[in-house]
């Protein structure tokens, strides 16, 4: 039998193999295999040619010796004829153009091969704060373009000394084509040495530090006095500060309650901000947290982090003090005005910040894509994102078929954009509430970012109905077809999307329990609590129960000040009006107005939160987004259900008023807040549970989706899901998109999808 020796095969590979060293990994298999061949890196994805018409022992071993960040979506197969004779296997020079099927590698924390490196008097890259390998790195904050090679980031400007050099084109080196190659010889710097730096935290100063994604303020976190300069200086009163902590153990022992999933979370890849309950008796200063039990903590995830710690604790030899419990804190909080978008211009920095931070820290290194911490938090067994942000970084979502370009562009809130490529749905990162310009134009460049990177021409635009906000307006005036989807429509779209995506078997109409602070109805009305049925055949939402309706005077001022939504409550359910609410400036005239029933009205389930919490006292006025909501559920500590108020209306909706005048009777009349508020939480969740189950059976669906910032609550989450635990009805609870406002443009662009196809 004769064989054609310029006969191979060639194979295109698409997922999350650029820019985590997957090259040099399929360069050692081929040569351990003997394959000769070459591996290129292209805008459609990674090219791989071996000498072989035989490439399944090829796949097979690729796949059991990818990378640790490496995840390979697909590939495909062609025979391949081969112009010349080939002696080796190499790694050939990229090839440009635009992305088809490729992801964008996130940015990862410090690994372990890193971090002793870090911590080696005998390595050259002892203390060095931007040591990283294809292993770990900054990935997403430095690309300019793709393909993933070094003239496509922020490392195109720093040449490679002769060592780094030597590594780099070493097979056997773990920096073998590791773009982010670089020492102190040849990489950035900061403008001050970080051993100065932490002196300067440990004085009591306020520092901006230049990090991976953006600016952040940094101070000792057990410091109160430093901690209230923080915030007059950046103008946030209450809202929780972010803290650091070197390890795990440190925060158990020290802080906070830690349970196996929770340290999970903490010390996963992109080492999140978690919610965690404070232990008793913190000795934590309270304004890093105000009249809250829970803190929001994260643990060192980049070499300069780490670099801190290692001196604040005196600078320890060896690598025992790593994994050791220390006290050390610190406050770290992105460096810019409250509500205004995070900052990387180095100029910016010195013109914003030098009213906030005693010294501006910055590097050399062009942050090219601003990305904040991202936030999680357990809920029970599930997991809760709250900020889908740094080493997260773009999600992407695969379907089985090829989707139209569709992109959303996401609410005013929280907003995030969409679109729609091929077989995949991109979303970006947390971008902000887009109620200021710079936000607006962070939203306009992350949009432009993608546009460039991914070539996005969209078919459609889809927004909210809500007429005033920015992404409306944005969409309206793209000249492209616009489709709008009702705000809570697109929550419940975001569920089914996911899991369409995780190949779930979806039945034809499924029911979606959409619990939330606003939506803009399609007559403009104010909802956020509904059970909604949606069909696949038809794709119709169509809204088949609602929470009753709750006065709600002043729009969003309702909300800031939830004292006006206690006093409707007053009104609507007949309950004497307490003294405290009656103090409130304009008090009497607002109680004209209600008295008078002419008032807009709601179905947020949000403004009952609220409301409940003025009603009891616990919080007049709100300082952030759902501070009374989040003061009152630190409040709570044994959930309790009074059964005998636990009913529907004859029209099947939740018995609203019977429950509020219960917990009012306990907590305002007998004085008894705690008791209220558990019984509150309680009866609640007991109520909710008996609406989405009557509604189900009635209209006979088996699965019910879950979306809305309320379920973010984990009592109110965890407690529906442990009623369900047993039950023939399935929940849907998203797995790695926010529950809140993040996931409106991604339901967006999925529901758009649908529409064209």
């Amino acid at each position: 039998m004769i064989v054609n020796q310029n006969l191979a095969t060639r194979l295109i590979i698409n997922g999350l193999v650029q820019g985590v060293g997957f090259r040099p990994s399929v360069y050692r298999l081929a040569n351990r295999l003997g394959l000769k061949g070459w591996i290129k890196n292209t805008g459609n994805g990674v090219e791989i040619v071996i000498s072989s018409l035989d490439a399944s022992s090829f796949i097979r071993e690729l796949s059991n010796s990818l990378p640790p960040l490496a995840i390979i979506d697909s590939i495909s197969c062609e025979e391949y004829h081969l112009s010349t004779a080939i002696t080796d296997f190499h790694i050939l020079d990229s090839i440009a153009g635009n992305i088809s099927q490729t992801r964008i590698a996130p940015d990862c924390k410090i690994c372990s091969d890193c971090l002793i490196e870090l911590f080696n008097p005998e390595s050259r890259y002892y203390l060095y704060p931007f040591i990283s390998c294809t292993n770990c790195g900054p990935r997403y904050t430095i690309i300019k373009n793709l393909p993933y090679d070094r003239i496509n980031t922020s490392y195109k400007d720093f040449e490679l000394c002769r060592n780094c050099n030597d590594d780099y084109n070493n097979p056997a080196n773990r920096r073998y084509h590791a773009e982010t190659s670089c020492c102190k010889v040849c990489g950035p710097s900061y403008n001050m040495e970080l051993e100065k730096v932490a002196n300067y935290i440990q004085d009591g100063k306020i520092i901006a530090l230049k990090g991976t994604g953006g600016y952040v303020l940094i101070a000792d976190a057990k410091n109160s006095e430093v901690i209230s300069r923080l915030r007059t200086a950046k103008k946030r009163a209450k809202k929780p500060l972010a803290v650091m902590a070197l390890n795990t153990i440190s925060i158990r022992y020290n802080y906070a309650e830690v349970n196996a999933q929770e340290a999970a979370l903490l010390e996963t890849n992109p080492n999140p901000i978690v919610i965690l309950k404070q232990k008793k008796h913190s000795p934590l200063p309270a304004n890093i947290a105000p009249e809250l039990d829970t803190l929001g903590i994260m643990l060192a995830h980049s070499p300069a982090y780490y670099l801190l710690f290692y001196y604040l604790l005196g600078k320890p030899s060896g690598y025992e003090w790593l994994e050791k419990p220390n006290d050390k804190l610190l406050i770290v909080t992105s460096a810019n005005l409250s509500g205004e978008a995070i900052i990387t211009d180095d100029m910016l920095a010195q013109e914003a910040l030098s009213d906030i931070a005693d010294y501006i820290i910055s590097h050399n290194r062009e942050i090219t894509v601003p990305v904040d911490d991202s936030v999680m938090r357990m809920a029970g067994k599930h997991k809760i994102m709250l900020r889908h942000a740094r080493g997260l970084t773009p999600l992407n979502y695969s379907f089985n078929y090829e989707l139209p370009q569709v992109l959303g562009v996401g609410a005013s809130l929280k907003a995030t954009l969409s679109f729609s490529k091929n077989n995949k749905i991109h979303i970006s990162q947390y971008i902000g509430d887009l109620k200021q310009l710079p936000v607006i134009d962070y939203y306009q460049k992350i949009y432009q970012y993608y546009c460039q990177l991914y070539t996005v021409k969209p078919e459609l635009i889809v927004c909210d109905l809500h007429p005033d906000f920015y992404t409306s307006q944005f969409a309206t005036e793209s000249g492209l077809p616009v489709l709008k989807l009702q705000h809570h429509n697109a929550h419940f779209a975001a569920v089914l999307g996911e899991f369409e995506s995780y190949g779930y078997l979806l039945e034809q109409r499924i029911l979606g329990c959409i619990l939330d602070g606003y939506g803009y109805g399609n007559n403009g009305e104010a909802l956020g609590g509904e059970l909604i049925e949606f069909d696949f055949k038809t794709l119709q939402f169509k809204t088949i129960s609602q929470l009753p309706e709750l006065m709600s005077i002043g729009g969003d001022l309702a909300e800031k000040e939830p004292w006006r939504l206690a006093l409707a409550m007053c009104i609507q359910y007949d309950l004497p009006i307490p003294e405290y609410l009656l103090k409130q400036p304009n008090a009497n005239i607002i109680l004209e107005i209600l008295k008078d029933g002419n008032t807009p009205k709601t179905t947020a389930m949000g403004r009952i939160f609220s409301g409940v919490a003025a009603l009891l006292g616990v919080m007049a006025i709100n300082d952030y987004e759902a501070n009374a909501a989040m003061l009152l559920e630190s409040m709570v500590s044994m959930p309790e259900t009074d059964f005998d108020i636990v009913r529907l209306t004859a029209d099947g909706k939740p018995d609203v008023a019977t429950l509020i005048r219960r917990v009012y009777t306990i907590g305002v009349t007998e004085n008894n807040r705690q008791k209220a508020i558990n019984l509150f939480y309680g009866s609640l969740t007991t109520l909710l549970d008996k609406w989405i189950v009557y509604h189900a059976s009635l209209h006979r669906i088996n699965q019910i989706a879950l979306s809305g910032g309320c379920w973010q609550s984990p009592y109110l989450l965890s407690m529906i899901s442990d009623k369900f635990q047993h039950s023939t009805l399935e929940l849907l609870i998203p797995k790695d998109l926010p529950l809140n406002d993040e996931c409106i443009s991604f339901g967006q662009a999925w529901y758009g999808i649908k529409k064209l196809t």
